[in-house]
């Protein structure tokens, strides 16, 4: 009697691996649910590599020049670039090691759709595992790369130096979840980029990107990157090619998934209840972010704001938002007076969508709003709609229930 064969198993071997969308993108890409992550400290890595079972597996940082020794042969990529980020068990055993980084990150850089060689790029942590891959992959196609890093020949104040480079990249971790939104430096020295790029797919926009948005450059995250390198990774694993218009469709979809949704508008336009909506039809987590200020001062909005005063509400509720904001797939209801802070901007524009709900000051209560009732809705409306229209990515009219409203923003997201 023939056994049946176990199941192909796929993972990915890192140190610290919460925030990582691995799993549902192997998902989304080739239908893959065995695929596991695996936490593993220094001196457990050799075991787990030799010995393990899986038959296809990622490796992140810290672990990418870790494994080499165990390779029984490496591809010319991993050869190349001295690091490994995908092990394949083959089928008499041995263990071949290659790097579809420097796929993903050629993707990313054609997304672009720029003829940028002969000009300069520099990448930001050239020298790093990430960063030479980077520095590898635009050396291939005939740009001028050069390394920046806080230390060595090339440091960030040494920028106004390189001040015609064409292309930026961050490849270090500055402006990566948690501890975003953040860059490794600002744009100013650099008068002619035509493109800024960060490998960091989590929050949707650095601190970095935000700032080549503000300064009309053309910029991309690493969400594109990270599933051309998953889709590099399954080539080695199951012998089959995708196609880089499935490669795209997968990063938009996942684009959409992994942001939320940030619900703007007046006081009263609806934004709790529609976001209730809005989480329950898309299975999604929701936060209203006033009850979240409530629960963690224990009182509510309106009553902090009569006792300790408006600016004091604002400071708390900026700090609140920082929290919030940075986390993925939720659907938050701000507060109406969120966007008079200027700096709540870019914390929800890090990782969200945001949608003002437009609903007529005449159908706006002040009841139980301080501020409303202090400074009337026509005078809030003066001060803020223009705000509201501003920030927001997409503009929805309230329907005449919670339920339809939330229809009409699924259907313009």
């Amino acid at each position: 009697m023939t056994a049946t064969p176990q199941a192909a198993r796929y993972g990915l071997l890192g140190r610290t691996l919460g925030h990582s969308y691995s799993p549902v993108i192997y998902q989304k890409l080739a239908g893959i649910t065995d695929y596991e992550r695996y936490e593993r400290e220094p001196h457990e890595v050799e075991e787990f590599v030799r010995r393990g079972t899986w038959q296809g597996m990622n490796v992140t940082i810290p672990y990418k020049r870790t494994v080499l020794p165990f390779m029984d042969e490496l591809t010319p990529a991993a050869c190349r670039l001295g690091n490994v980020n995908t092990m394949v068990r083959l089928p008499d055993g041995r263990l071949r090691g290659d790097n579809t980084d420097y796929y993903g990150f050629t993707v990313l850089v054609e997304s672009l759709g720029l003829d940028l060689a002969g000009k300069r790029a520099l990448v930001f942590g050239g020298h790093g595992g990430a960063g030479t891959t980077c520095m590898t992959v635009l050396a291939d196609l005939g740009m001028e790369p050069v390394a920046i890093s806080r230390s060595g020949a090339c440091t960030y104040a040494d920028l106004p130096r390189f001040a015609d480079a064409a292309l930026a990249v961050n490849a270090t971790p500055a402006g990566m979840y948690p501890a975003c939104p953040g860059a490794p430096c600002t744009l100013e020295a650099l008068p002619h980029l035509e493109a800024v790029l960060d490998i960091v797919y989590n929050p949707a926009r650095t601190g970095l990107l935000m700032e080549a948005e503000q300064r009309n450059i053309p910029c991309a995250g690493g969400l594109l990157m990270l599933v051309a390198q998953a889709a590099g990774s399954l080539a080695d694993y199951t012998g089959e090619e995708i196609a880089r218009e499935r490669i795209v469709a997968v990063t938009n979809e996942l684009s959409r998934e992994m942001q939320n949704i940030a619900l703007i508008g007046m006081p009263g336009a609806g934004k709790t209840r529609v976001g209730q909506q809005l989480a329950r039809r898309l299975n999604r987590k929701h936060v209203d972010l006033d009850w979240a200020f409530e629960h963690e001062m224990g009182c509510s909005c309106s009553d902090y704001i009569t006792t300790k005063g408006e600016a004091a509400f604002r400071v708390a509720e900026t700090e609140l938002l920082d929290r919030i904001a940075k986390q993925s797939g939720q659907v938050i209801s701000c507060g109406g007076g969120i966007v008079t802070q200027d700096k709540n901007y870019p914390l929800l524009h890090q990782n969200s969508t945001i949608v003002m709900l437009d609903r007529p000051l005449n159908e706006l209560s002040s009841k139980g709003r301080p501020v409303s009732q202090r400074d009337g809705v026509a005078k809030l409306a003066e001060e803020r709609l223009p705000r509201y229209r501003a920030w927001a990515d997409v503009v929805v009219t309230s329907r005449a229930t919670p339920d339809a409203t939330a229809s009409a923003v699924i259907a313009k997201l």
